[in-house]
């Protein structure tokens, strides 16, 4: 007996009809995949926002609660609901830095107790290109320089960086300070200029904040002398 014709075709369609569920089944799978991989990096990143959020107000707690000026560096666990993420945070006050404009006017032999030549030679050649002289935060991608000069810096041009306690820190509190708290957490960093208002329950203003990848501004190994 010839088998029928029809029941080939029937199983050469049943053939082709698997072949295009298996790959609308494997097309929904990676889909799916996809997307559990978004919602999973949306929420390591949630979680980052988090605890930085935390470290940093914790650290502008500790600086509104003491009564210098010193610059503050430390590492802080907090806790998040997946578990502790390590920050590491740095807090400095802005006044005591020289003034960002005025980089070129700081003598050789001043900046040299701070940061090797090689570099406080690549910092006058951006002055001189003009990229220093902004007050935005971009203006200078550079933690060591960022460490010494500010766009709010009071200090001397023409002495070293003052030390120790500052006198208007002891008589009057924090009130009307600027610092920049910086966060660092795996590969992320967040800065933020901020200034401390003398309210317990509103700490202190964001005066600026800017978000980038540490490989953009690496923490700083340069410096001989913290100020």
């Amino acid at each position: 007996m010839r088998p029928s014709p029809e029941g080939g075709y029937a199983s050469v369609s049943a053939i082709i009809l698997c072949a295009a569920l298996s790959l609308l089944c494997a097309g929904v799978l990676g889909l799916v995949m996809a997307q559990k991989k978004m919602a999973q990096r949306d929420f390591l990143r949630a979680q980052q926002t988090e605890a930085v959020n935390t470290a940093l107000m914790e650290l502008g707690v500790l600086i509104a609660a003491q009564q210098g000026d010193a610059t503050i560096s430390k590492a802080t666990s907090v806790q998040v609901p997946e578990g502790t993420m390590t920050v590491t945070v740095r807090a400095e006050y802005e006044g005591r830095k020289w003034p960002q404009k005025r980089l070129v006017d700081v003598e050789d032999a001043v900046l040299s107790a701070y940061v090797p030549e090689d570099l406080s030679k690549r910092w006058r050649s951006s002055e001189s290109e003009g990229k220093t002289a902004s007050t935005s935060d971009d203006a200078l991608l550079d933690d060591c320089a960022r460490s010494l000069f500010s766009p709010y810096g009071q200090a001397d041009v023409k002495k070293p960086l003052p030390k120790g306690v500052g006198l208007i820190a002891m008589s009057a509190g924090h009130d009307g300070q600027v610092w920049r708290l910086r966060a660092v957490l795996g590969n992320r960093l967040e800065e933020r200029r901020v200034r401390f208002l003398g309210d317990p329950k509103h700490i202190f203003a964001v005066v600026s904040q800017s978000d980038y990848a540490l490989g953009e501004m690496p923490t700083c190994t340069q410096l001989k002398e913290m100020p």
